[in-house]
């Protein structure tokens, strides 16, 4: 029987971020480090709750092994942060950027960090920063890698987010009909998420909130990262995909289908037939212990026996959590092993000029023994032919 997986929109408890910081001290010891400089904007609010622009102006937040947080910031957004910031932190202002000499980031980090301590940084921060940190420097993704197996409130959030997915795939399914204008299935499906997430989120912070609606119209379906014009229309036929994704304060999902208006080509059955039989492989693969470069050259294969090896244009899946795509990778060259309470897209895709592409795709949650779609629509060829 599957599990209901209850949907979650309150902000993490301070147990909750507790926990996040603990185990990025127990990886600091692991590597030998007094301190890790968190610097990444998503790291940032995994840590603490609260999301930023931060423009030219760098932020860091500064872990000890047993001391108290630190966060260096501008003192313009000290405030701020003091509204959102969920756990005990002690700040530590520099007045701008740039800044007159003794008053800038470097120095407020000169007087938290020592010059002679080990220190652990991200990979994504800039070369300019990185060489004006103090300390004995090395990388190491430590908040990354905390944030690949979610907690439960972590996957109640997500379960979230697939809800609103999955009520923007009904409204622009509902308004998808030949002549629709891409402006319209965007703005209105686009307004039903994010009227759903007002009303049902607390707090509901519009810095890490987005959404996306549109269809990808049979002429622009073989192109999946190519944006419809706000003008274009749909036309009867297809394939038509669509793709709905959303960041709910903080959490994020997708769904996404390849459907038909009131008729179903001749020659896109092969091809769908194909895409959906990979999918139920990936399916059937997808547990915890088997590695994800496993389960797309299975996948892959599947479209390459069914004569489409030439119209592969990407990997099986990716990890969702904070942002909708990060580890894992369900890709060839990924050394990640799939653990309870990853969460996954399932995308196996074709793409034929002139024809189309062929797209389905779910956020799905590893379980104990296997997997489990969170998003939740039509999946046949005959589910998803829509009257003219």
């Amino acid at each position: 029987m599957t599990e209901i997986i209850a949907p979650i929109t309150a902000s993490p408890s301070l147990e909750e971020i507790r926990t996040r910081l603990c185990r990025v001290r127990q990886s600091m010891e692991q590597a030998g480090l007094e301190y890790y400089a968190v610097a990444h904007t998503d790291n940032v609010y995994y840590l603490t709750n609260f999301s930023y622009i931060p423009f030219e102006r760098p932020f860091f937040l500064i872990i000890t092994l047993d001391g108290p947080l630190v966060m260096v910031l501008p003192g313009l957004e000290l405030s701020h942060a003091e509204d959102r910031v969920i756990p005990e932190v002690t700040y530590k202002t520099y007045y701008e950027f740039p800044a007159p000499s003794g008053q800038g980031f470097v120095d407020a980090l000169q007087e938290v960090i020592p010059a002679n301590a080990r220190v652990g940084i991200e990979s994504s921060l800039s070369i300019g920063i990185k060489d004006m940190l103090p300390g004995n420097l090395s990388v190491a993704d430590l908040v990354d890698e905390a944030r690949v197996v979610k907690s439960d409130y972590e996957i109640g959030r997500i379960a979230y987010a697939c809800q609103v997915c999955d009520e923007g795939l009904k409204k622009v399914l509902e308004l998808s009909k030949p002549g629709a204008l891409e402006l319209t299935l965007y703005s209105e499906t686009v307004r039903q998420m994010m009227g759903k997430v007002i009303l049902e989120a607390p707090g509901l912070n519009l810095l890490v909130s987005k959404f996306v609606s549109a269809v990808w119209p049979k002429i622009l379906s073989a192109q999946p990262h190519s944006v419809p014009g706000l003008f274009d229309t749909l036309e009867a036929g297809g394939p038509q995909v669509t793709i709905l994704a959303a960041q709910t304060d903080g959490y994020s999902a997708e769904l996404e289908r390849t459907f038909f208006i009131g008729h179903v080509p001749e020659e896109a059955i092969a091809p769908f037939k194909a895409m959906e039989e990979a999918r139920n492989l990936a399916y059937e693969l997808v547990k915890p212990g088997v590695r994800a470069e496993d389960i797309d050259r299975a996948v892959l294969q599947v479209l390459r026996d069914a004569g489409y090896g030439d119209h592969i244009l990407h990997r099986t899946g990716h990890g969702f959590g904070i942002t909708g795509h990060e580890p894992p990778w369900i890709a060839l060259g990924s050394d990640a092993v799939l653990k309870k309470n990853m969460v996954i897209s399932i995308e196996p895709g074709i793409y034929i000029k002139g024809l189309g592409g062929f797209r389905h795709s779910d956020t799905v949650l590893v379980t104990e023994n296997g997997c489990q779609a969170l998003t939740n629509g039509p999946e046949t060829l005959e589910k998803l032919v829509f009257p003219v």
